[in-house]
């Protein structure tokens, strides 16, 4: 509005004013209300000449930016729910004043309104949703020839594997199959395992696409991602159903140790595909803020020394390692970098995460050797992780390969979302767990959070017994 107009409008506003004495206040103040809104600022129309409405998604040339928002959503997704996990096992701790951090560290697993792991909830089904429609979308790029590099929707497959393999993981039920304005029904407990079917079936197809384009990289990631589906679904099938330790917890899958060995063909010997946060696609629930600058967690009393005068930082160095490795002695290297990579004060907010790496794939080869009674197997797989941080080879005999594996997979696969399986098949308490907390007495993960009970009447409501969600 201008100076021109605004001085209009006073002297506009002091006749009407004079009006007022004569005719009622009344019909002048409604005259006023009429006459000043012919030149309210809210009729002004106003363009945004970046605003892009949802059909611009329609043309193929959009394709490269889709997968990139996908990788955007399932990055910010995992930076709200791992550190839910990480505080449930061993490996973090709460330190700070936010008592929800404080359940989940005593075992308080499967509470729907613990205030993180609500939080996470719909990010993840946010993920969960683009996957389903990103990938369709490309697909039909692909379907009519228009889809210019087809190496962007092999990236949705692994984006969208990476969603379900999370979600197989983490949860004990999830809605799977709701479409924005479009309710359903969780899945239920016992038929989670689609959550991996559904991550091998996008491997699947993007595997015979990246062959076709002979990605050595997109392969790798394709193979050693879909040995992690397939190692992860086997230890479902041993793990949540019972919800007990189970008298065999070795996984020793045929499909998953092809795919390992595969993958391990591929990848440099210390290869890690990593999904990295970035200022613009982290939510608020990130757990490295929540670590790093809001000090409300750290690394778990086991795995480190904090520092004396302030005990939300772990000590400099190799000081600040407490876990000692089995065969030296000495403080555990590859857990010094594991913590350099999260949980330094000094460390970034934004923490990598790593979904897959040549480490693990011979931890999967390892077990399964193990599980077969060939140790002989198991010491070179093993000892050609410890080879990696020039750590002494082990003997194969001492310790014993069970207690050898659980080590190797404690330090190489810390803060990977890996550590609570371990603990609930190996028959590990963690050390802050209380002996009447849920995870002390079974083995149970995040349930369908609060805010999905709220808003979707095809999930059951909150009970209001105090039954438990982890049946």
């Amino acid at each position: 509005m201008t100076g021109r107009v605004s001085h209009w409008r006073g002297r506009l506003a002091s006749r009407l004013a004079s009006t007022a004495s004569r005719a009622g206040a009344r019909g002048a103040l409604a005259a006023l209300g009429v006459l000043l809104s012919a030149c309210s600022v809210f009729d002004t129309k106003v363009e945004n000449p970046n605003a892009v409405d949802e059909g611009a998604l329609a043309d193929p040339a959009s394709a490269a930016i889709q997968a990139n928002g996908l990788g955007g959503s399932i990055t910010r997704a995992l930076s709200s729910i791992y550190g839910p996990y990480s505080v449930a096992s061993d490996e973090l701790t709460w330190v700070g004043s936010r008592e929800d951090w404080g359940k989940l560290d005593v075992g308080d697993v499967s509470d729907p309104k613990n205030e993180y792991t609500d939080a996470a909830y719909p990010l993840m089904s946010e993920a969960r949703w683009l996957t389903d429609n990103t990938i369709a979308r490309l697909e039909g790029f692909d379907a009519a020839n228009t889809l210019r590099n087809r190496a962007d929707l092999v990236r949705t497959y692994v984006y969208g594997a990476v969603t379900y393999i999370t979600i197989g993981d983490m949860y004990d039920d999830f809605v799977l199959t709701s479409d924005r304005t479009v309710f359903a029904a969780p899945v239920g407990e016992a038929n989670m395992r689609v959550a991996y079917d559904s991550a091998i079936g996008y491997l699947d197809r993007g595997l015979v696409i990246a062959q076709s384009l002979g990605s050595a990289e997109l392969r790798g990631q394709i193979l050693g991602l879909r040995a992690r589906a397939k190692f992860s679904r086997a230890l479902w099938e041993k793990l949540k159903p019972a919800r007990t330790t189970p008298a065999s917890p070795l996984v020793d899958d045929a499909g998953a140790s092809a795919d390992a060995t595969a993958a391990l063909a591929l990848m440099s010997s210390d290869y890690r595909f990593r999904l990295t946060p970035t200022a613009v696609n982290t939510g608020t629930n990130n757990i490295g803020s929540e670590m790093n600058s809001r000090a409300e967690i750290r690394a778990g009393g086991e795995y480190i020394n904090p520092d004396p005068l302030k005990t939300t930082v772990v000590l400099a160095g190799l000081p600040g390692i407490k876990l000692l490795d089995p065969i030296s002695g000495l403080p555990d290297p590859v857990l010094a970098r594991a913590i350099n990579d999260c949980c330094r004060v000094s460390s970034t907010t934004l923490l990598p995460m790593t979904m897959t790496s040549a480490r693990e794939m011979h931890l999967i080869l390892a077990e399964a050797a193990i599980a077969q009674g060939n140790t002989g197997e198991a010491r070179i797989r093993i000892n050609a992780v410890r080879a990696l941080d020039a750590l002494p080879a082990w003997d194969g005999v001492t310790p014993t390969p069970l207690a050898m594996l659980i080590h190797e997979r404690r330090v190489n696969l810390f803060f990977q979302g890996r550590r609570l399986h371990d603990l609930y098949r190996f028959g590990i308490d963690a050390d802050r767990w209380l002996p009447t907390s849920v995870a002390a007495r079974k083995s149970c993960f995040f349930p369908v959070a609060a805010i999905e009970r709220q808003s979707n009447p095809l999930v059951p409501e909150l009970p209001t017994n105090g039954s438990g969600y982890c049946q």
